[in-house]
């Protein structure tokens, strides 16, 4: 197993905690009305891209696993420094939205790798 590899899921995990607490702390202002759409979980893509891009073998299921270790970190977060606004199962909700992101932003960069590899063939 390549180092890279071995240390994907820690490094998706990394980034999917960092841009939640972004989100969370409204560092990063997507929106300004108080409800309406959640256009901040679109910035999960960026962690599946990252993954995929070190990762050589399985980077969706890699991608995938950064995430869902990333959910109980980001709960306890949200528990321990921030004011509870959703119940559970809307936060549930959010969270599996950004882990959904986040594998559609690997998913994306496999696209994408394809693509130019086959044009780079002809």
């Amino acid at each position: 197993m390549h180092f890279r590899d071995r240390f994907g899921p820690v490094i998706c995990c990394v980034l999917f905690v960092v841009i939640f607490v972004l989100l969370k702390t409204e560092l990063v202002v997507v929106r300004t009305l108080p409800y309406g759409p959640e256009y901040g979980l679109l910035l999960f893509i960026f962690p599946g891209i990252i993954t995929a891009h070190l990762i050589r073998h399985s980077p969706v299921f890699y991608a995938f696993l950064g995430a869902i270790l990333g959910i109980p970190v980001c709960y306890m977060i949200c528990m321990l420094y921030f004011v509870r606004v959703r119940s559970l199962v809307q936060e549930m909700a959010y969270v599996g939205s950004a882990v959904f992101w986040c594998v559609m932003g690997a998913l994306l960069y496999l696209l994408i790798r394809t693509l130019v590899q086959q044009m780079s063939r002809q």
